[in-house]
């Protein structure tokens, strides 16, 4: 099947252009590539005349050349260990690029719906499916022994990361209670839709089983931190996140503050108060999974305030048996 690539423009003039193409390119570099792609889209697109006809698609750029904003997202099967974190570089180090100084530069997380509201901003957002989603507990075999509440002590065996190699898991809850006590879990789930369908009553499902340790960023693509006391619901992904979806998260937890985390697992460490020493990949690591040291050297940068609450985390004890 391959990826489908669209492309959106709103000109100067306030006209509307879009073309899809079989791959094509789901970001640009320099402003050359941006005039380019004007060039082309004009040439080989289609003049919009009321809403896009573009087909959904795996990736996609949008321009507004009016407002000068710049919006893309690419295929989620391609994206690499600290997946958010290396889509909020690179929006980065494009704004930074001659050319584009006086741009909004952003990574759609909304993916192409996002794309197609950014040129018309009328559009109202498409309904979300309404799917039923469990609470999947990543596995907890050969590597969980016990957990002691009273204590507040998770026993592991071998090593306190040991479920990141073990449990399989892709997403970490974290949740702040009133009196300060964090607790997270690991899950095999995609959390958006998790949070969309289940609403409050998640962290009832969430207490009802035993907590995990603290997840690293290479073990998890997704998650998010919940802070009772606040009603403020923080999360992060590396998948796109339509508009529709996220509005049924804000239906299904009334009264809270729902926010997307930047940078990923990084934000989810800086709000709980954790820094990201031995749980963010090292330079090496983000290597061997394809980064170029431009990127590492703008993630490394970013200045993330950690918030200086003081929550109180399960133990971890490890045992060999």
């Amino acid at each position: 099947m391959g990826c489908w690539t669209a492309y959106l423009v709103r000109l100067e003039d306030g006209s509307h252009w879009e073309l899809d193409e079989k791959y094509g390119r789901w970001h640009l570099t320099g402003a050359d590539d941006r005039s380019g792609l004007v060039e082309r889209i004009r040439a080989d697109g289609r003049l919009v005349d009321g809403a896009p006809k573009t087909a959904r698609s795996c990736q996609g750029i949008a321009l507004d050349m009016t407002t000068r904003r710049y919006r893309f997202y690419g295929c989620a099967l391609t994206m690499p260990p600290a997946g958010a974190s290396h889509r909020e570089s690179m929006a980065l180090r494009q704004a930074a690029t001659p050319g584009w100084e006086d741009w909004d530069v952003a990574y759609a997380w909304g993916g192409d719906e996002e794309l197609r509201r950014l040129i018309f901003p009328g559009l109202p957002p498409e309904p979300a499916r309404a799917e039923a989603v469990e609470v999947n507990p990543a596995a907890r075999d050969y590597w969980f022994v016990d957990w002691d509440p009273d204590t507040r002590q998770i026993t592991v065996r071998h090593h306190e990361l040991i479920a990141d190699a073990l449990a399989d898991a892709s997403c970490l809850v974290s949740v702040i209670e009133a009196d300060a006590a964090l607790t997270h879990w690991q899950l095999s789930n995609t959390i958006v839709p998790l949070l969309a369908h289940h609403g409050e009553s998640l962290l009832g499902a969430l207490a009802a089983e035993a907590p995990f340790p603290l997840a690293a960023e290479d073990a998890v693509t997704d998650g998010a931190v919940i802070d009772l006391r606040a009603r403020r619901l923080r999360y992060w992904t590396t998948a796109t996140v339509p508009p529709g979806l996220l509005a049924r998260v804000g239906e299904t937890w009334p009264g809270w503050k729902v926010e997307r985390l930047a940078w990923g697992h990084r934000g989810h460490l800086a709000a709980i108060g954790r820094h990201p020493d031995g749980l963010s990949m090292t330079d090496a690591e983000l290597r061997e999974a394809r980064w170029d040291d431009e990127l590492i050297t703008i993630r490394n940068r970013a200045a993330l305030p950690t918030e200086p609450r003081r929550l109180h985390t399960p133990k971890v004890h490890v045992v060999d048996q």
